[in-house]
């Protein structure tokens, strides 16, 4: 059985501002927010879509981002977070001669 998952939504502005400085203000997905972008060199591309969508729909709207939910110990959280300083690309694990197998045998 799949639990449901518990929406976020800000209950003030000053909630919303500090989840937004926490999350998305440490995040690649918004470049304006993070500070890697000025808001008048901005395209549409420096913006999180998923923000944006915070505060155009309700939780009760199919288009509210499920990204910003409270995990399983009630905190509010973004599930699609990806620090700004994360390299691009896919992350994989990248093997080595100097570390050993966790799972039997040697590098």
């Amino acid at each position: 059985m799949t639990t449901p998952i518990k929406l976020y939504r800000p209950s003030s502005g000053t909630s919303g501002a500090s989840f937004i400085a926490a999350w998305c203000g440490h995040c690649k997905r918004d470049r304006v927010t993070n500070g890697s972008v000025r808001v008048d060199d901005a395209n549409d591309d420096d913006y999180c879509q998923i923000l944006g969508a915070t505060f155009r729909c309700n939780t009760d709207d199919p288009e509210y981002p499920r990204e910003w939910r409270y995990d399983e110990d009630d905190y509010p959280v973004c599930t699609a977070f990806e620090p700004a300083d994360a390299p691009e690309g896919p992350s994989c694990a990248v093997r080595d001669e100097v570390t050993a197998d966790l799972f039997g045998g040697a590098a």
